[in-house]
C-alpha cells in the first residue's frame, strides 16, 4: 500500500511519484546498468543478454517497432514480462504498423508471464487479446490492462484461455452501454483455479455482475476502484458472501457508502482492509458526536492494517478550503462521519490493528502546499494522532511516513554535509524504510 514517494521536480516544488512511475524510474536506470555489463567484454555480454531482454519495458511505444527486427532473431525467448507504459500513436505515423509490431514480439515470447499496458488500448483490443491468448496462454501468471467497457466479452474470453493466470488488473473506460452483448461468453461460469489477485477500476459493473457466478477458489486479494463513478453499482455484499470468506486484502474505494460491519463479518481472515471514512455508516446516526461509528458487529481479529481513502474535506486544504465556504453544511457533515469513522479505528473493534494509513495522494498534495492542516482543523489532525499513540497505532499518509511528515529541501536540512544527489536521497529513503521496519518488528 505504499502509493507513492516525495521527489523534488528540476524547475518547481515538491511532487509526489506513484508506486508505478517509481517502478520506471527503476527499470530505465536497470537499462544503463544492463548495457555497462554487456559493454564490459565478451563474457559478460553473453550473461547481460540474458537479463537485457528478460524484461521489454516501453516508455514510448513508437520504439516497438524498432525492437521488431531484432525480436526476430529468437531473443524473445528469453523475455518474461512486457510492460508498456504509454499506448498512443504519437510518433508513429501508421496506427497498424504498431499495432502488427506489437503483435510479433508477443509472438516471439512463448515465455512470457507479466504483460502489462498503462495505456489504454482501445484500438486493438482484440488483436492483442488474439495474440495473447495464441502464442503465451499457458505462460502468463499477471496480465494488466486499460480496456474500452464494451470489450467485456472479449476479457472473459481472454481470462477462461489462460489457466495459469494468478493476477488480474483491469481498467474499463468508457460510458457503460445500454446492453451487452456477449455472445457465448454470457454462458461461460468460469473455474479460475489459479487466480489470487483481482483488481477492478472504472465502470467494471458487468463484469462484477458476470464474475459472482465464477469459481475463484483461490482468490485472496480483491481492489475495486469505481473512481467517480456513482451509479448503476453491482451488489457488493452479495460478491462477498460468495468470494469473501478467503480473502486476507481487501480494498474498496468509492463514493456511495457500503455496509462495513456486514463486508467484515463476511471476510473473517483479512488482514488488511481499505475503506472510504466518508461514508455514513449505518446505525452511527444515534451515537453522539465524541463517539465512533459501528465498524463492526463483532471484533475482527485479524486486521492489522487499514487504508483510508478520500478524506479530501478533513484538514481544510485544497478544494475543500474553496467548498467550505460555498457549503459549509456539507462540508462540516463529512467531516463529523470522518471523526465517528476514524474514532471506530481501535484496539477494540480490531485487536490486532497496527497501522492506520490514509492512502489519498491528493490530500497529501494539498497538505504539502498548505504546509500543513488548517488553523480550524489542526485539532482533528491532533485528536486522530492521539488517538493512535494512545492504542499503540501508527499513523501514516500514502508514502508510508508519519503522518505530517512533509518533504524538507536539502539545504533546509539539518545534515548539511549529506550529498544532494539522487544516489543518496534514495539511500535515506532505503534508511528510513529499516528504521520503520525494526521499529516495528
Amino acid at each position: 500500500m505504499a502509493e507513492a514517494t516525495w521527489f523534488k521536480m528540476l524547475v518547481g516544488d515538491w511532487a509526489l511519484r506513484t508506486s508505478q512511475e517509481t517502478l520506471n524510474v527503476i527499470q530505465r536506470r536497470s537499462y544503463t546498468t544492463k548495457k555497462a555489463i554487456m559493454s564490459t567484454c565478451r563474457t559478460w555480454s553473453r550473461l547481460g543478454i540474458e537479463f537485457l531482454y528478460r524484461c521489454l519495458f516501453f516508455s514510448d511505444p513508437s520504439r516497438i517497432l524498432r525492437l521488431k527486427p531484432i525480436m526476430d532473431h529468437n531473443l524473445g525467448r528469453r523475455a518474461k514480462r512486457l510492460h508498456i507504459m504509454r499506448y498512443y500513436s504519437g510518433g508513429v505515423s501508421n496506427l497498424d504498423s504498431l499495432q502488427n509490431a506489437l503483435v510479433s514480439i508477443i509472438r516471439h515470447c512463448p515465455k512470457l508471464e507479466i504483460f502489462i499496458v498503462n495505456w489504454s488500448i482501445a484500438d486493438t483490443v482484440p488483436v492483442v487479446i488474439d495474440a495473447l491468448c495464441t502464442y503465451c496462454s499457458r505462460s502468463l501468471r499477471t496480465i494488466h490492462l486499460r480496456v474500452p467497457t464494451d470489450s467485456l466479452a472479449k476479457i472473459i474470453m481472454m481470462l477462461e484461455a489462460m489457466p495459469k493466470l494468478t493476477a488480474a488488473h483491469i481498467e474499463f473506460e468508457g460510458p457503460l452501454p445500454e446492453s451487452f452483448h456477449l455472445g457465448v461468453a454470457s454462458h461461460l461460469s468460469l473455474t479460475l483455479t489459479t487466480l489470487q489477485q483481482l483488481s477492478l477500476r472504472g465502470t467494471f459493473q458487468e463484469f462484477a455482475e458476470q464474475a459472482m457466478e465464477w469459481n475463484m477458489p483461490a482468490l485472496r486479494s480483491l481492489s475495486l476502484d469505481f473512481v467517480n463513478h456513482r451509479d448503476n453499482f453491482p451488489d457488493i455484499i452479495e460478491f462477498l458472501e460468495r468470494h469473501g470468506s478467503q480473502l486476507t486484502f481487501l480494498d474498496i474505494n468509492c463514493i456511495p457508502s457500503l455496509e462495513v460491519a456486514t463486508i467484515l463479518d463476511l471476510c473473517p481472515l483479512l488482514t488488511t482492509f481499505a475503506f472510504n471514512p466518508d461514508w455514513h455508516i449505518w446505525g452511527s446516526e444515534l451515537l453522539g458526536i465524541h463517539e465512533s461509528s459501528k465498524l463492526v458487529n463483532r471484533p475482527h481479529e485479524n486486521i492489522t492494517t487499514i487504508g483510508c481513502h478520500q478524506l479530501l474535506y478533513a484538514f481544510g486544504v485544497g478544494y475543500a478550503k474553496i467548498y467550505e465556504t460555498t457549503d459549509p453544511l456539507v462540508t462540516q457533515s463529512v467531516r463529523f462521519r470522518n471523526d465517528r469513522n476514524f474514532a471506530a479505528l481501535n484496539k477494540t473493534n480490531f485487536p490486532r490493528l497496527e497501522c492506520i494509513r490514509l492512502l489519498n495522494r491528493g490530500l497529501l498534495r494539498d497538505l504539502e502546499a498548505a504546509n500543513g492542516p488548517s488553523q480550524g482543523c489542526f485539532r482533528r489532525w491532533e485528536r486522530w494522532w492521539n488517538q493512535c499513540c494512545n492504542e499503540g497505532i501508527r499513523l501514516e499518509d500514502c508514502t508510508g511516513n508519519f503522518l505530517g511528515t512533509l518533504p524538507v529541501d536539502p539545504e533546509d536540512e539539518e545534515d548539511t554535509d549529506t550529498p544532494r544527489d539522487s544516489i543518496a536521497m534514495e539511500l535515506r529513503e532505503l534508511l528510513e524504510e529499516c528504521r520503520r521496519m525494526t521499529a516495528t518488528r
